[in-house]
């Protein structure tokens, strides 16, 4: 579209000798610019292009887990852990797994 405006404003200005400065100049280009990408435009004759909406990331968290997932050791669990002489760590892969 960049190189058809190009080309049609180097048509308007030099061989129909019309200002760029001018009204004239515009609704010529953009006449000339919908007949050649009609497609770009909606029916109504409006400016704007159509566009194609992009999918994004959902607002909302996913369900799947991530594969990495916290545990959370009651005070009990801590001195079990401690008893039986592994760090927390140790234990909460052990629940974890549980």
């Amino acid at each position: 579209m960049t190189e058809a405006a190009k080309a049609i404003h180097k048509s308007l200005v030099l061989q129909e000798k019309i200002d760029p400065s001018t009204d004239l100049y515009y609704d010529q280009l953009d006449k000339r610019i919908r007949e050649y990408f009609p497609q770009k435009f909606s029916d109504g004759g409006s400016p704007e292009a159509t566009r194609v909406a992009q999918p994004v990331a959902s607002a909302t968290r996913s369900t799947k887990t991530s594969g990495r997932r916290t545990v959370k050791l009651s005070a009990s669990q801590a001195a079990m852990a401690k008893r039986l002489g592994v760090t927390l760590e140790q234990y909460a892969k052990y629940v974890k797994e549980a």
